[in-house]
């Protein structure tokens, strides 16, 4: 994990425009509508996402294909990691005789159970569509930096947070400590564990929403009903998944957000309604 090469750096986009896509959590359809709605050009658009293609929603494997798609460009999220973390001896062996979570990695407790579908008990394996899907996630970046200058952003799944800040003053990762790894510094392991599973800037209350020194940084990882900026970082998993509830009346309030990059506004479908909500504004604190 302490690979440079996982970190990820891609041109400005000076044919089309660039987006970027909450949590999908297997919310296919969902995605497809917001696509249809931008009029999105898989010609000369890109889609970003923050991580966590599956799990949850109805349709993990169509969204972890999307890794195949050349205009499309995903982070490796916490539930990509616990696949394959739950996956691992399979990687080693290519023989899989039961599901059960010997490991006790939480992926099936915590969404992964869809995985069930693709697993050929008398061949002790997955299917090969799924083997496909494993495949791709293994090589999943944990960052992506894309253009340069006052047009640059990153895209990553949690958050950037450094681990020792009521010491060293500083609370999140700085554009020039980025560089230092793209450059070939070590990431260290508690660093790279706040990629997947931080949360203390989307739960914290204290901070503004731009911290100088670091590009727009956009995550998911945190639920909240609408997009929010903490120190740079601009979270947009609005609970895809929240929104398949039909029992719940706030469920409609949840949906997937798609940001339009260029024009800072973005757009969110959900499960509980037909129209798709447009919106500027972010909240910040």
């Amino acid at each position: 994990m302490n690979n440079p090469s996982r970190i990820r750096k891609l041109p400005n986009n000076a044919m089309g425009k660039d987006y970027v896509i909450g949590d999908l959590h297997g919310c296919f359809d969902l995605l497809t509508q917001l696509l249809d709605q931008v009029n999105f050009d898989t010609r000369c658009d890109r889609l970003f996402s923050v991580g966590d293609l599956i799990d949850r929603g109805p349709h993990s494997l169509r969204c972890l294909g999307l890794l195949n798609e050349p205009w499309f460009y995903a982070v490796q999220g916490n539930h990509e990691l616990m696949m394959i973390n739950f996956f691992m001896p399979y990687l080693v062996t290519g023989k899989l005789q039961t599901l059960d979570d010997i490991s006790r990695t939480g992926f099936l407790e915590y969404g992964g159970d869809w995985v069930n579908e693709y697993f050929q008990a008398d061949r002790e394996c997955m299917s090969d569509a799924f083997n496909s899907g494993l495949a791709m996630a293994l090589d999943m970046p944990i960052m992506l930096i894309v253009g340069t200058g006052a047009s640059r952003f990153h895209v990553v799944h949690a958050e950037l947070v450094t681990p020792d800040s009521r010491h060293s003053g500083q609370t999140v990762w700085l554009d020039c400590d980025i560089d230092r790894w793209v450059a070939g510094e070590e990431i260290a392991t508690n660093t790279q564990d706040r990629f997947f599973w931080g949360r203390k800037l989307m739960r914290s209350t204290d901070h503004g929403p731009v911290q100088q020194g670091l590009s727009t940084t956009f995550c998911g990882h945190t639920v909240a009903k609408n997009p929010r900026q903490v120190l740079s970082h601009l979270c947009i998993d609005t609970g895809a998944f929240i929104s398949l509830d039909a029992y719940d009346p706030e469920s409609s309030d949840y949906g997937l957000t798609l940001f339009d990059v260029k024009n800072a506004h973005w757009l969110k479908a959900t499960y509980g309604r037909t129209n798709v909500v447009v919106d500027t504004r972010v909240e910040s604190r």
